[in-house]
């Protein structure tokens, strides 16, 4: 037995009552931290979207986007160009390769004396934390060793243009090569990099690039440990980019942004599967990447601290976009190429671009003649012309919110509930003498 003093009265208490009123109080604790981690896990939710899926035959467009393309620092409406199922052995046969699996070319191979890129771009709504870009991609070519590889745009916020029809193939834009930055050697931003665009937008985004050529056929140097290049990218104009910082970080004068960095090598081979995964965290303003080598489980990776160089951006509408580098190799590649993308974190499609009741078509013309229909809300066409065009006709939402656990928490909050309903209900029935 025990005596506890409340106003000059003494009560006693049980060492049963004590233990039951002692458990009471810890369960209650409990129940407050899961719910509050409950409450955080569902703040932070993670929303995947699937920008596209050629995966096994598919032909699955799930966001309304545009396209550009470079050609030796002039805009071109030849690529990116979509090989659906009849005609992608015309893409594959570059390598070699008998194989009908539709792609997204996003370049040409450049010829030896010149520079090709092209990207897709597509816009989200942010709402803060982790932002994550996955896409597999691939190459098809003999040119040995492969080079530029491919790029990602984070953040972009265009005012001169923005992801509908009429800005397909439009975007005011400048490239590496239209800057007249790889006219000279050595080539600027970075040693090798090959021609990237630069899009037009109002405030400055990051742009990532994974080149395979780095640590091979020469070009190793102090300083550059692996095979990113990360730049800082102004360009309010259009037609007037900068890179920062300047200088390198880690070459010193003559390059900008951060060139060869990060740890691990590899040269895939032609038509192999390579993942690439680039994450933003807003929290600690940190970026990194890692691309795989699903054939051979080669991989790069690298992760950088951005405080002191980009300001995290606020919540708000921002392009996103993925493109390819075609080295000078003329007929013999490489030829980059997008099989699957998919963009995770706190983001939806911007509302601006997107509506949630109309389902979306995109009308592919090409030489051949096959009609499709895929089970989500996007339906592709194929039909014959000469010439390429992808258009979105009408936008779509295609959201997929994962919550983690999140059932079985609830379901372990109720149950505590319940014991702490039953425990009071005991303590109640507990006679306690008043002395």
């Amino acid at each position: 037995m025990e005596y506890l003093k409340a106003n000059n009265d003494y009560w006693v208490v049980s060492t049963k009552t004590r233990l039951i009123i002692v458990a009471s109080a810890i369960l209650i604790v409990v129940v407050l931290v899961i719910v509050g981690a409950v409450t955080k896990a569902q703040t932070s939710q993670t929303n995947t979207q699937v920008i596209l899926n050629l995966e096994n035959g598919q032909q699955y467009f799930g966001m309304p986007h545009v396209y550009q393309g470079d050609n030796d620092g002039s805009p071109t409406n030849s690529w990116p160009v979509y090989y659906g199922p009849n005609n992608a052995s015309q893409y594959w046969s570059h390598a070699g390769i008998s194989s009908n699996q539709p792609v997204l070319e996003l370049a040409p191979a450049a010829p030896p004396s010149g520079w090709t890129s092209g990207a897709m771009f597509w816009s989200e709504t942010y709402s803060g934390g982790v932002v994550k870009i996955t896409f597999i991609g691939t190459y098809t070519g003999t040119v040995s060793p492969t080079a530029d590889g491919f790029v990602i745009y984070l953040f972009l916020k265009p005012t001169k243009w923005s992801i509908s029809p009429q800005y397909n193939y439009s975007i005011p834009y400048n490239s590496t090569v239209g800057e007249g930055w790889l006219t000279y050697a050595p080539a600027y931003p970075s040693p090798t990099g090959g021609d990237v665009i630069l899009p037009q937008s109002s405030t400055p985004y990051i742009v990532v690039q994974w080149d395979p050529l780095w640590q091979f056929a020469g070009y190793t140097q102090s300083g550059a440990t692996g095979q990113w290049n990360v730049y800082i990218v102004s360009n309010p104009s259009g037609n007037n980019a900068s890179i920062t910082p300047n200088p390198s970080p880690n070459l010193g004068s003559g390059y900008a942004g951060w060139d060869g960095i990060g740890t691990g090598a590899f040269q895939p081979n032609p038509g192999d599967r390579i993942n690439i995964t680039v994450t933003y965290d807003l929290s600690t303003n940190t970026l990194t990447g890692i691309a795989i080598d699903l054939n051979t489980g080669q991989s790069a990776s690298f992760t950088l601290s951005l405080s002191g160089y980009f300001t995290p951006p606020s919540s708000g509408n921002y392009v996103f976009g993925l493109g390819g580098a075609g080295a000078g190799g003329g007929a013999k590649g490489p030829y980059w190429a997008l099989l699957y993308v998919v963009l995770m974190g706190n983001v939806k499609p911007s509302p601006l671009t997107t509506s949630t009741t109309t389902p979306a078509t995109v009308t592919v013309t090409t030489t051949s003649i096959v009609t499709s229909t895929v089970t989500s809300p996007v339906t592709t066409t194929v039909t014959s012309t000469t010439t390429f065009t992808v258009t979105t006709t009408s936008p779509v939402t295609v959201t997929t919110t994962v919550f983690t656990t999140s059932s079985i928490i609830q379901t372990v909050i109720i149950a505590l509930i319940i014991i702490i309903v039953v425990l009071a209900a005991a303590l109640v029935a507990i006679t306690i003498r008043r002395r």
